[in-house]
């Protein structure tokens, strides 16, 4: 009797075993299905390592975010656009093609810095705004070489991005600097992703004990940062900030820790500054320099004009004879005619890349090579 009790244990816990394998096993496969993580594009087995915060993409230095040179990588089912994205980053940690080091004589190069509306992770890199930039000067220019360089990186701020300027950008001999200006430019990276850790082998090839991870540590950063920083997102479906200009900027200020900083006027000490910084670094290595302004998709949306950020940083840009482009009036115009231009609140849909890609173009054939140095 004892024996039949051990074997009928044994047998159960083996049943519970396997029952429980099952169940991590099926957890695992529909985190696979379901969500964001990258993996490398030379992995070609059955169970390749995953990542959720692009470890194989992206390294943080003390200067802040960069993408790892000559990366390869799959990004599956980006978490903006649901889609599976190839990313390929050139040897100078680039989201473009090899750039020579020679430059031709009569080689047009233009630089854009910017964060993830300018990375634009979750699009293939045809369908980028940089790259449609690139495409629309080419069809202007037929006899002349046009390159186009996409330096933008995610979670990044204007400071972080004249780093990327000075360490990497200048070497590419830009004849032309662009500012992918976005309202939350004075504030420094939010800072979560890059405080996960070292990754050990079963975080490195388990989606389920990497998500379990992360979202713990993502409870204890909010907690200790304060829930204010997010408040904004649970308070925008609940506010008519689409037809009352009080509740618009009630919500910008919530949102004061993201794109509701451009409206505090302590965030332009910081970008003055950063300008100052940019045009002295323009004078030095003789190039020009554009402001884009990218508004965030409520002013978009909105009934009412709200452009005071884009006045703002208008009036900086004049005061240091930088060229500038506000964006808001053209989107405004297009959404008449155009549904599901945002894909949130700030990243705009491929049509949408394509459309400011073209305006971008136009303003630089127009507005700034025919203008002198």
């Amino acid at each position: 009797m004892k024996n039949r009790n051990i074997r009928n244990l044994l047998i159960g816990t083996g049943a519970a075993v396997i029952l429980l394998g099952l169940i991590l096993t099926g957890l695992e496969i529909y985190l696979r299905l379901t969500e964001t993580h990258i993996v490398r594009n030379e992995t070609n087995g059955v169970w390749p390592s995953v990542e959720l915060d692009a470890e194989f993409l992206v390294e943080y230095t003390p200067q802040g975010r960069r993408l790892i040179p000559n990366s390869r990588v799959l990004i599956k089912n980006h978490r903006i656009s649901h889609r599976d994205i190839k990313m390929t980053v050139n040897s100078i940690g680039f989201r473009d093609e090899e750039i020579s080091s020679e430059k031709a004589e009569e080689e047009l190069r233009i630089l854009i810095l910017g964060d993830s509306i300018t990375w634009a992770s979750y699009l293939q890199a045809e369908e980028t705004f940089v790259e449609r930039v690139e495409e629309y000067l080419r069809q202007s220019f037929p006899d002349r070489l046009v390159e186009v360089i996409n330096a933008g990186v995610g979670d990044i701020g204007l400071k972080e991005e004249l780093a990327i300027l000075e360490e990497r950008g200048l070497a590419t001999r830009p004849d032309l600097v662009v500012i992918s200006f976005y309202l939350n430019d004075s504030r420094p990276p939010w800072g979560f992703p890059g405080e996960l850790g070292s990754r050990g082998w079963l975080r490195r090839h388990s989606l389920l004990v990497e998500t379990i991870y992360k979202n713990l540590k993502l409870r204890s950063f909010i907690k200790e940062e304060g829930e204010d920083r997010l408040a904004w997102t649970s308070a925008m479906n609940k506010m008519d900030w689409a037809r009352d200009r009080d509740t618009f900027l009630k919500l910008a200020s919530l949102a004061r820790y993201d794109w509701g900083a451009a409206w505090q006027d302590g965030s332009w000490e910081v970008i003055g500054r950063e300008l100052d910084r940019l045009k002295d670094l323009s004078r030095k290595h003789c190039f020009k320099v554009a402001i884009v302004a990218f508004p965030v998709a409520f002013q978009v949306y909105a009934d009412f004009m709200e452009d005071i950020p884009q006045e703002r940083i208008k009036k900086e840009a004049r005061q240091r004879d930088f060229f500038f482009l506000d964006l808001l009036p053209s989107l405004r115009e297009y959404r008449k005619s155009h549904k599901d231009i945002y894909l949130d609140w700030c990243h705009p849909a491929a049509k949408t890349n394509d459309f400011i890609g073209k305006i971008i173009a136009r303003f630089i054939f127009g507005e700034i090579m025919g203008t002198p140095d």
